[in-house]
C-alpha cells in the first residue's frame, strides 16, 4: 500500500470533514499529553541530562536497539567515562551505527537482545530504517515499504553480562518495535536481583502486534520490584496501573526504576 499523497488527504477530508477536525483535536491532545518521537521534545534528552548530574555516577549503559547511533551519541556527551554498549540487529544498519560512533570509546554490537541464543528472522525495512522488528506477524509500518526477512543472532541480556563481566547496568534504552518485553524477560536475572537501575522502553501500536500490554510491563516489572512511569519533557510521571495506559498513544516512552529509589525518584520527578 502506497502513502497518500497531499491531493488525496485533501480529497478526502472534502468527503468527510470531521476527518480533517478529529486530526486537528488529536494533535492538540497528543500535545497536551507529551505524546512526542522527537527526542527533543519528549523528555529523553532532558533524562539523560538530569541523569548526567544525579548523585550517582552513571558507569554502565545499554543502547538495545541502537539503530544509526544517536542516541548512544547524546549517551557519550552525558557520561564522559561510561561503558556503553550498542546493540544493532540489522547488519547492513550497524554498518553506519559503527561508522557514526567511531572514536567514541563505545562497544558496538551487530546483534539483537532477546529472550534467547539463537539465531532469527525479522522484519528488515531497509538499511538505516528505525522500524525494523524481530516481529514477524507486525505490519503497522508495511505501508511505507515493503519489507524482507533477514537473518540476525541475538542473545539474552543475561548472557552478555556474564560474558562480558557485567554485574550492574546503570541505564538501560530499549527501542526495539513491539519487542521490548522479550529484551527485558532476557535479563530475567538482572531484573530478579535489581541489578539494573533505570530502564527506559518504548511503548505503541506493535506492542499492540506483539500482544503485550502496558499492563503486562507493569506485572512484569512490578514483580522484580520496580516503579514504572510516563516520560515527559517535564519529568517521569511516577504512578500506579491504570487500564487507561494500555493506550497505544500513553507513552511512547516509560521509565522504570527500583521501587525503593526513593533518592532517584525524586530527582525524576520533575527535571
Amino acid at each position: 500500500m502506497s502513502k497518500k499523497t497531499l491531493a488525496e488527504r485533501l480529497r478526502a477530508y472534502r468527503a468527510d470533514p470531521s476527518a480533517f477536525w478529529i486530526k486537528v483535536l488529536q494533535g492538540g491532545i497528543d500535545h497536551l499529553r507529551d505524546f512526542s518521537y522527537d527526542f527533543d521534545k519528549n523528555g529523553e534528552r532532558k533524562l539523560l541530562e538530569t541523569l548526567k548530574t544525579a548523585p550517582t555516577r552513571i558507569q554502565t549503559v545499554f543502547d538495545v536497539g541502537a539503530n544509526v547511533g544517536d542516541w548512544s551519541a547524546v549517551a557519550r556527551t552525558c557520561f564522559a567515562t561510561a561503558e556503553i554498549h550498542a546493540f544493532e540487529l540489522s547488519p547492513a544498519t550497524f554498518q553506519t551505527l559503527s561508522a557514526r560512533l567511531q572514536g567514541l570509546d563505545i562497544r558496538a554490537n551487530n546483534l539483537g537482545l532477546g529472550d534467547q541464543d539463537t539465531d532469527i528472522e525479522f522484519k528488515d525495512y531497509g538499511a538505516d530504517s528505525t522500524v525494523n522488528t524481530m516481529l514477524l506477524d507486525a505490519q503497522y509500518h508495511d505501508h511505507k515499504v515493503q519489507p524482507k526477512r533477514s537473518r540476525a543472532h541475538i542473545v539474552r541480556g543475561d548472557s552478555y553480562c556474564a560474558d562480558h563481566g557485567i554485574q550492574e547496568i546503570d541505564v538501560l534504552k530499549i527501542d526495539v518495535e513491539g519487542a521490548e518485553h522479550m529484551v527485558m524477560q532476557g535479563f530475567q536475572d538482572m531484573l530478579s536481583g535489581q541489578r539494573i537501575r533505570l530502564i527506559q522502553f518504548e511503548y505503541g501500536y506493535t506492542n499492540g502486534d506483539a500482544r503485550f500490554l502496558m499492563r503486562d510491563f507493569y506485572k512484569l516489572l512490578g514483580g522484580a520490584g520496580y516503579a514504572v512511569g510516563k516520560l515527559t519533557n517535564m519529568g517521569v510521571r511516577f504512578q500506579p496501573w491504570n487500564y487507561k495506559l494500555n493506550d497505544f498513544r500513553s507513552g511512547p516512552n516509560f521509565v522504570a526504576i527500583r521501587d525503593h529509589d526513593r533518592e532517584l525518584r525524586d530527582t525524576l520527578t520533575r527535571f
